[in-house]
């Protein structure tokens, strides 16, 4: 049986809430649980897409679009 070959878009997202300057810790944390999970299972990671800030309450977010723009390409 063939074993199948998982391409994977690790995002990531804070609120605008955080008061931290730059990356926040929350999307350090997230990308370390994601990616410890994609390569466990040996997905192939194709991006890491950050909204750092930005609400998310709409999908009007520049990487989230970027992430659903590299789906719709593979």
């Amino acid at each position: 049986m063939k074993q199948k070959h998982y391409i994977a878009g690790l995002y990531y997202r804070l609120s605008q809430e955080d008061e931290r300057q730059g990356e926040s810790v929350s999307i350090e944390h997230q990308r370390t649980i994601l990616r410890k999970y994609a390569e466990e299972r040996g997905f192939e990671i194709h991006d890491e897409y950050i909204d750092d800030g930005v609400s998310g309450t709409t999908f009007d977010r520049p990487d989230v679009q970027r992430l659903l723009d590299d789906a719709k390409q593979e």
